[in-house]
């Protein structure tokens, strides 16, 4: 009965050693996160938390929190949530993936990045997707377009992407059952508010049952900025942003398509159909912000191409999200092309 005792003990300890608190406290109990455990503060509470809670540190802050919490009477399930956070934050949202689950969080304490997303009711039971020690790093730092702009600007760096809403993450369906949750995120030359380079995608992936099997870098995308739109439209003699209206170039010109895209939520215009190689050629693509203070406002997409030869064909494009296989289009548009 003693060898018995000890080695349940043995057990015990050594589960408690490899296994995080908050994989305990989310998973073990059997209970699931779901959206009971949204709060909604309204400006008085909030008003409260940052004047009165903000004066506070560590222990101070955290009782703080949580009896604004409770006189608010948010549910039990509520501060549960906030507990396993730190005390230093909430949820606003929730939303039902596939095998994990997405709860958007706020934390209205921090001087910056105050919105938050973590993928929830997996093992482990809570994963902070911003946490940039769980990303891929080492493969977008071997891509030939992060090399590039790593070179032109000296303070490169990750940030999270929009965090607003709750129209992401999206989901990907993988083999075995599997599933690939696809998160964005911005890369920026020293900070949070410095200026905005491109946008990047990681794949965050789970077995079947929900066990987390690690991040995949999956692609990166150069932005431009407004300021530099100018400069961009007088590389061509001709610009054009309505489908109803043929182009019409000659031989040898050189000419840009303007549609309206939104990279920060995953969004991009794609070739419907292949170019007809004998009249067209593409040049290349660019996307432009509106605003660098505005990273995640829609901005747009430049497609150039170069007439080869005459003819008369269409160029088909198609908005879609680039992590989606299943080649559903959200938008499609179409322009006719004379070259004489």
């Amino acid at each position: 009965m003693k060898s018995l005792t000890f080695y349940s003990l043995f057990v015990i300890a050594l589960i408690l050693a490899v296994i995080p608190l908050n994989e305990l406290s989310a998973q073990d109990s059997g209970s699931k996160i779901t959206s009971a455990a949204i709060w909604n503060p309204n400006m008085e509470m909030m008003d409260e938390i940052t004047s009165n809670c903000g004066g506070y540190q560590g222990k101070d802050l955290e009782q703080c929190f949580l009896s604004v919490m409770k006189k608010s009477g948010a549910s039990s399930q509520a501060i549960a949530f906030t507990e396993l956070l730190g005390n230093d934050g909430y949820m606003k949202g929730f939303k039902k993936l596939k095998i994990v689950d997405a709860a958007f969080v706020y934390f209205p304490l921090q001087q910056s990045n105050h919105e938050g997303c973590m993928l929830v009711n997996g093992s482990p039971g809570l994963i902070d997707v911003d946490d940039n020690g769980l990303l891929d790093m080492n493969s977008l730092e071997q891509d030939p377009l992060y090399k590039s702009l790593a070179k032109q600007y000296q303070e490169i760096s990750l940030w999270p992407g929009d965090r607003e809403g709750t129209d992401y993450p999206q989901v990907e369906p993988l083999p075995k059952k599997s599933v690939r949750i696809v998160l964005n995120y911005s890369l920026r030359n020293g900070c949070n508010t410095c200026n905005l380079i491109g946008f990047v995608e990681f794949g965050f992936d789970f077995d079947s049952t929900g066990v987390f099997l690690g991040t995949k870098f999956l692609n990166i995308k150069k932005a431009v900025i407004a300021s530099d739109e100018t400069s961009v439209n007088n590389n061509f003699k001709n610009v054009y942003d309505d489908p109803s209206v043929p182009i019409n170039v000659n031989v040898g010109d050189e000419f840009a398509i303007v549609l309206q895209s939104n990279h920060s939520m995953g969004f991009s215009w794609q070739l419907a159909k292949p170019l007809d190689a004998n009249v067209l050629s593409m040049l290349g693509t660019d996307f432009i912000i509106p605003n660098e203070t505005l990273p995640n406002a829609a901005g747009k997409e430049t497609w150039s191409f170069k007439a080869v030869g005459k003819g008369n064909t269409k160029i088909s494009l198609k908005y879609v999200r680039s992590w989606d296989k299943s080649d559903k289009s959200y938008e499609n548009e179409t322009f006719d092309i004379n070259v004489n």
